[in-house]
């Protein structure tokens, strides 16, 4: 939670900015946050440190406030991350529930098919195997947070919990055919949009009007303006970026 002060007012005004108005901020603004919040993290690890064992201390035990019945599980072994199907006590689908490196958050509705493995299990080989990054999901998401239950809306990885996400499993990405879960298209970040106009043909390539189809681009036409790729192109996209992309670290 981000928290202002203002001077006319006798207590702190709390803002908290969830993952969906991250995802649809301008370019520019996400970018200049982002860079303030790596700078800061950078500055400040131990107290970031600090901060975030202290909270998986004292928050762990309230996942058992709500027992969570376990569908099926997967472990990924490169990112050394376990991924459960959960539901309630009452047989709500909650999600898929994501732990890696002492965090644990559940993503919304998202269920762990053979296709999910296939894109995370290439991501994770080609370098991309941090499924959450420090401030995202949001710490209301996480284990412990009032969002907890709710679940974060996208699954997203990259190379480092400190770096920017690559891409991501956002409920726009999939659809429902005769109740099977159908990945339609995987968002791609917008701040590395120029390998992605060059991923699909080697070339700078326009985003197409049309339907969405191998080969193909399209951008959001909404909030955050991110690359829309059809998920035949997803390993093709991604090794391009990692051969090409130079991280400054």
């Amino acid at each position: 939670m981000i928290t202002y002060s203002l001077n006319k007012m006798e207590e702190p005004m709390g803002i908290e900015i969830s993952d969906e108005e991250l995802l649809s901020m301008e370019p520019e603004l996400l970018l200049r946050l982002q860079e303030y919040l790596k700078n800061f993290r950078e500055n400040n690890k131990r107290r970031v440190i600090e901060n975030l064992d202290k909270e998986n201390e004292d928050k762990f035990h309230i996942e058992n406030e709500i027992e969570l019945n376990v569908i099926k599980s997967w472990h990924e072994p490169i990112g050394q991350a376990t991924f459960e199907e959960v539901e309630s006590n009452d047989g709500k689908f909650l999600g898929t529930r994501v732990t890696q490196n002492g965090r644990t958050y559940i993503a919304r509705k998202w269920e762990i098919t053979a296709e999910i493995k296939d894109i995370l299990s290439k991501a994770a080989e080609l370098g991309f195997s941090k499924y959450w990054r420090h401030g995202q999901p949001q710490n209301a998401y996480f284990l412990g947070g009032k969002n907890y239950y709710k679940g974060s809306p996208h699954i997203s990885c990259s190379r480092k919990h400190s770096d920017y996400w690559v891409f991501a499993l956002d409920e726009y990405c999939r659809k429902k055919e005769s109740g099977k879960q159908i990945l339609k298209e995987i968002t791609f970040n917008k701040l590395y949009g120029i390998y992605w106009e060059t991923a699909l043909t080697g070339e700078p390539q326009n985003p197409t009007d049309g339907d969405l189809v191998k080969g193909s681009y399209k951008i959001q036409n909404f909030g955050g303006q991110c690359f829309r790729i059809h998920p035949d192109d997803f390993e093709k996209a991604l090794v391009h970026f990692s051969e090409n992309y130079q991280d400054d670290d």
